[in-house]
């Protein structure tokens, strides 16, 4: 899944190499909250390829982590068999892969179809993430599922994707690979948690634009 993520960015900027007599002098990259054009682009390989740059360093990021989880998982978390790790270290490259279509349409979109809104942007990013973080997801649920029925020993309530235990009174628990907390998704608490998370998220999105 590695290579997959860079041959989308390589493709993508050998199409916009390929069709860059067709970039116009300049172009939208940002819609206001009213859908209205209030940022432009004007015709440079630096601005064109702004966003194959962000998909690269994002590749790169997850990477790393993916290897991380791999090579210094088995040391930092004994509880985790090999097989559970490799299953993290592939949901880390999907959302590389993600990022890497999404940036990739991006490069692509912007300056060669001339968007008048922000809507289709919209529909591909909600896409990208239901596709290909949905279809990584169901994969680790199955895989996770054949693993315990081999007989693979995994901690109580962990499924390698999420922590969920109803025994467990906790809302915010240790995560089990890594540094910080995770969620008790058996908790009656959790959903309202992740919701005003996502709420505060998006206000803070939403004030920042306003603001500009």
């Amino acid at each position: 899944m590695r290579w997959i993520s860079l041959s989308v960015l390589v493709a993508a900027g050998v199409l916009l190499a390929v069709f860059w007599g067709d970039v116009p002098d300049r172009w939208v990259i940002h819609w206001g909250l009213h859908g209205r054009p209030d940022a432009w682009a004007t015709k440079s390989i630096a601005a064109a390829a702004a966003p194959l740059v962000i998909g690269s360093c994002v590749w790169l990021v997850m990477e790393v982590a993916a290897v991380w989880i791999v090579r210094g998982g088995a040391r930092r978390t004994a509880a985790l068999p090999a097989e559970v790790l490799a299953i993290q270290a592939a949901i880390a490259r999907a959302t590389g892969l993600a990022i890497a279509l999404l940036t990739a349409g991006l490069t692509l979109a912007l300056p060669l179809l001339h968007l008048r809104t922000s809507l289709p942007i919209l529909v591909a990013v909600l896409a990208d993430i239901a596709v290909v973080i949905g279809c990584i997801l169901i994969w680790a649920d199955r895989q996770m599922r054949r693993l315990r029925a081999t007989g693979v020993a995994l901690p109580d309530g962990y499924n390698g994707i999420a922590y969920r235990n109803p025994r467990d009174p906790r809302l915010w628990v240790p995560r089990l690979s890594g540094a910080g907390w995770t969620i008790n998704f058996a908790h009656r608490l959790a959903w309202p948690a992740v919701i005003a998370i996502a709420g505060l998220l998006a206000a803070a999105l939403i004030a920042a634009r306003l603001i500009r």
